[in-house]
């Protein structure tokens, strides 16, 4: 079995994004403005008046804030009622914020350059993780596959789990750095939960993937051969995953905006002081079992959550590069939420 180059996440994405533009007019109100929220003179959400926000994210390391914010009370405290829901990637992600499916989603800058590329109105509210840290990630493939090194990956079929993607565009770029060519291999979508498996049944040669499939993977017979997140030296410089909204939600919900970036500080805060808390809760949201949760790597946690715009015309270059965007955007602060 092989997988088709665009899976049925990227395809329903693309339509979602072809249903959304042919819907849209500058006059139209936002799907978001039913879903709850304060207006522009409100003061926000409280306990005594809750918001519900349902919000996407992946069962990865660099998700674990969005968990401790839940399970320490901070979404409470600032008047979130929150739902959790499991999304396909980013991509996916992204344009559930514009039909108002989610409020909130974990993506990357990758994701919003794409979409606002389309037409799609996207705003990134808080950094989550970045690159410049060994072992955050890796390309795993079979022990006994004979793949040694990138250039053993000429000629194989390699996933990262969603293409027009910041895998897509770091897998490559560390590629073009050990010597192989766009057409020296093909790139297909797979899950980050199901690589492991396409892996060991001889369906792709490696994928990308994030912790704690790496450390998943090692208990299956699976190996790391290389490390995207310190591969060059504009990947060790690269943003890697974001929270964002509709820039629509966030005109109409600056009060909700707010209140989700200071319960997400608070989070991040804890996982960069107690790295025993995110380790603690990774079980309840991945696979891991307690004792490799204590054997990863964790993500690089990001401070300062300001939208890093640096970091965002970084990977719009290498998405120019290659050819994941016709050309650069104008103005990236139109895409970073500025605060109430």
């Amino acid at each position: 079995m092989t997988f088709p180059r665009k899976s049925v996440a990227a395809v329903a994405a693309a339509l979602a994004i072809t249903g959304l533009l042919a819907g849209c007019s500058g006059s139209s109100p936002s799907p978001q403005s039913s879903s709850g929220g304060g207006s522009d003179s409100d003061s926000g959400p409280s306990k005594d008046n809750p918001v519900a926000i349902t919000v996407g994210t992946l069962p990865a390391g660099d998700y674990a804030p969005l968990y401790i914010a839940q399970q320490e009370g901070y979404f409470e405290d600032e008047g979130l009622d929150v739902t959790i829901e499991t999304i396909a990637g980013g991509a996916v992600g992204v344009t559930q914020l514009v039909s108002g499916e989610l409020q909130f989603t974990s993506a990357t800058w990758a994701n919003v350059l794409a979409a606002v590329s389309q037409g799609l109105e996207l705003q990134v509210v808080r950094e989550g993780t970045n690159a410049g840290k060994e072992g955050i990630n890796g390309v795993i493939v079979a022990e006994d596959s004979g793949i040694n090194s990138p250039k053993d990956l000429k000629g194989k079929t390699l996933s990262v789990n969603t293409l027009q993607s910041a895998t897509e565009v770091q897998l490559r770029d560390c590629l073009a750095t050990a010597g192989l060519k766009p057409g020296d291999y093909e790139l297909v979508e797979v899950p980050f939960p199901e690589v492991g498996a396409a892996v060991s049944q001889g369906r792709i040669a490696g994928g990308l993937v994030p912790e704690p499939f790496i450390t998943i993977g090692k208990s299956q017979g699976l190996k790391s051969i290389m490390s995207p997140s310190t591969c060059n030296d504009r990947q060790s410089k690269s943003p890697l995953i974001t929270w964002n909204t509709a820039t629509a939600y966030a005109q109409e919900n600056p009060g909700v905006v707010a209140a989700f970036v200071r319960a997400m500080d608070k989070a991040t805060q804890m996982a960069i002081d107690d790295p025993d808390s995110v380790r603690e809760i990774l079980p309840t949201f991945t696979t891991l079992t307690p004792e490799l949760a204590k054997a990863i790597t964790l993500p690089n946690f990001v401070e300062d959550g300001t939208p890093n715009l640096k970091g965002a015309k970084l990977t719009m270059d290498l998405m120019v590069e290659y050819k994941l965007l016709d050309k650069p955007l104008d103005d990236l602060s139109k895409y970073a939420w500025k605060g109430e």
